[in-house]
């Protein structure tokens, strides 16, 4: 039965999205394991980037969330365990075995499941593909052997660029790329900063179900789990945010569970012309409760590529808070930093910081601090920010924090 449109305060709006991606001290109980898939079950990825400045930033993304912990049992529940998968979808992802029909379902519509969101990619993915039969038997050929590093392959196939920039090096590279989205291999480890390769078949556990979901079906699912993961969002949100614009009929789904009541419409107060929004109504009783004293102010550093600022225009416009990856920029054009994390205190983003880890001297430093304007006089900040810092120096290894001399006046005292 469909629920009347709700209004709620952007305030409100807010804390909820930053307790459902696990960023309000609500972390979950158990060992790593269950606190691990607890919190994917609930914000769908973690997204994977390797590049080790600070530390890899789904390590950071993890971190955040739960604090303190062994980087090796990572290791073991997703290539021992084998109960969280590395997955492109397209983007690198820390997904759950439990959810593999969900992307079983897309895998093996590939490259037309990606032709509403990702149309040019589809297209070149279906002419590399067909093109290319005779490498993928090799390939085929030599992981029937058993797993294989990516460097192994470097003479299978020609060294060029992909035209369409999804891969690089080899002709190998791009079609092990297309191969996993087909679900016919998976990464099933890594050495260094290669990927270790082997058949899906010989990796994948039996248990895991592999069922394809009836694609109405499937959008609807997909479409809960990305309410689920930001609270209260617009369906361009859901569009993007899981599973990363592969709908065919997101409006259509959408419709449907408005209507079955799984889902309710939402309004912002004060944002007349925006667009709606929706949330799942499970989730109505939260949002009623979220201004209540047991809401507590806390600190977090945020990963580059964390969840909570994957869609950059949406964290403009509900946290004011503008974030450019300035590792991709000219240096002689960054304003903060190469490698800056942002902060959240109680439920705003106030400000980043330019961290970088040099293991061999087992310093982390901190280069930069950097307010949002309006929170460069809250002292409280500087006091939580540094104990936040020296926790993620423990996590680090980092035996001691060096401050640069870019920060806060009222932040400063305490950050020595």
């Amino acid at each position: 039965m469909e629920i009347e449109t709700i209004t709620t305060s952007l305030e409100a709006a807010k804390r909820l999205t930053i307790r459902k991606q696990f960023l309000a001290g609500n972390t979950p109980e158990g060992s790593f394991n269950k606190k691990l898939k607890a919190i994917i079950r609930n914000i769908g990825y973690i997204q994977w980037d390797p590049v080790t400045v600070v530390a890899p930033s789904h390590l950071i993304s993890i971190w955040s969330r739960i604090g303190k912990f062994d980087w090796s049992e990572l290791d073991k529940i997703m290539w021992h365990d084998k109960e969280v998968l590395f997955h492109w979808a397209p983007i690198a992802w820390l997904v759950l075995a439990e959810d593999y029909p969900i992307y079983y379902s897309l895998m093996t519509r590939y490259p037309d499941s990606m032709r509403r969101g990702w149309a040019s990619h589809a297209e070149s993915a279906s002419k590399f593909l067909n093109s290319h039969h005779e490498l993928k038997q090799k390939v085929m050929k030599r992981l029937k052997e058993g797993p294989a590093e990516t460097g192994q392959f470097k003479d299978y196939g020609n060294r060029k660029k992909s035209p369409d920039g999804w891969s690089s090096g080899n002709e190998v590279t791009q079609l092990l790329f297309h191969l996993q989205m087909k679900g016919e291999v998976m990464v099933a480890g890594h050495s260094g900063n290669q990927n270790l390769w082997d058949l899906t078949d010989n990796f994948l556990p039996k248990s895991v179900e592999r069922t394809i979901i009836p694609t109405v079906e499937l959008e609807m699912v997909t479409a809960i789990r990305a309410m689920r993961a930001l609270g209260v969002s617009t369906d361009y949100d859901i569009y993007r945010y899981f599973v990363r614009g592969r709908y065919t009929d997101l409006k259509g789904a959408l419709k449907k569970l408005v209507e079955d009541g799984k889902a309710v419409k939402v309004k912002i107060e004060g944002q007349h012309k925006a667009k709606a929004y929706y949330m799942l109504s499970e989730d109505i009783r939260a949002l009623d409760s979220i201004d209540s004293d047991k809401w507590e102010p806390g600190l977090r550093l945020i990963s580059p590529f964390d969840n909570m600022i994957t869609l950059r225009d949406r964290t403009q416009k509900m946290f004011n808070f503008n974030y450019i990856l300035e590792q991709f920029v000219p240096k002689e054009k960054r304003k903060f930093g190469t490698y800056v994390l942002p902060i959240l205190w109680d439920s705003n983003l106030v400000g980043r910081i330019d961290t970088k880890f040099e293991k061999q001297q087992k310093t982390l430093y901190v280069q930069g601090m950097f307010a949002e304007p309006g929170f460069e006089n809250e002292a409280i900040i500087g006091s939580r920010l540094a104990e936040r810092v020296e926790d993620l120096a423990d996590f680090l290894g980092a035996e001691k924090v060096k401050y640069g001399k870019k920060r806060p006046e009222k932040w400063a005292k305490y950050l020595n």
